[in-house]
């Protein structure tokens, strides 16, 4: 079933209204231009994070920006145009803990759809030696932290812990995958799609 689609009643090249696509007699989820005949889609926002380790701890920020102002987060963010994945995920990562890596030393770890808020993350996994890290002007303050020093009652996002806590069970193994997640309204699943050591 496909979700709701953004109100959009003008094209925005053209002026002309904008009606549901049909496409051999079956209605698609994007808008159609009849007068310019041109399709406009409101494609999934990308999202992409950084989960950083050091030891057995992970880098949290604790967001200065609404929403969920002062709660704690992984570090990520809107991917920008004529990015990469990874340099995005890079770039999320320094403007909110200050911690400058290179694309290349990002590894893909977990890709996801979020159907309901029209969102698809792709998360990228590093390791330093130091703990070493400094909010930017996005984090109220960023730290790393053990499982067991997790503010997980302050946490921004708490439908995504799962991901978090398998990213903590990957640290304490030493083997890490590549995860895929999918979650909707009703349902949430995260499985393995590849093996990494």
């Amino acid at each position: 079933m496909s979700a709701p689609l953004p109100e959009m009643n003008f094209c925005p090249d053209c002026g002309g209204p904008l009606l549901q696509h049909v496409v051999a007699g079956e209605q698609r989820n994007h808008w159609f231009c009849h007068r310019c005949q041109v399709p406009h889609h409101a494609y999934p926002r990308v999202v992409v994070t950084a989960f950083v380790a050091c030891g057995k701890r992970l880098l949290w920020v604790q967001r200065d920006l609404p929403p969920q102002r002062g709660k704690w987060a992984i570090p990520g963010g809107f991917l920008e145009q004529e990015e990469t994945l990874a340099e995005g995920a890079a770039r999320e990562l320094y403007e909110e803990a200050g911690v400058r890596l290179s694309p290349d030393q990002m590894q893909l770890y977990m890709i996801g759809s979020i159907t309901f808020i029209n969102q698809m993350y792709v998360g990228f996994r590093a390791t330093v030696a130091s703990q070493a890290c400094h909010p930017g002007v996005e984090s109220m303050t960023c730290q790393f932290f053990s499982r067991e020093e997790c503010p997980w009652e302050e946490v921004a996002y708490p439908q995504v812990n799962d991901s978090i806590r398998q990213a903590y069970d990957d640290l304490d193994s030493g083997r890490f995958e590549v995860w895929q997640a999918q979650m909707t309204g009703s349902h949430y699943e995260l499985r393995p799609v590849s093996q990494k050591r």
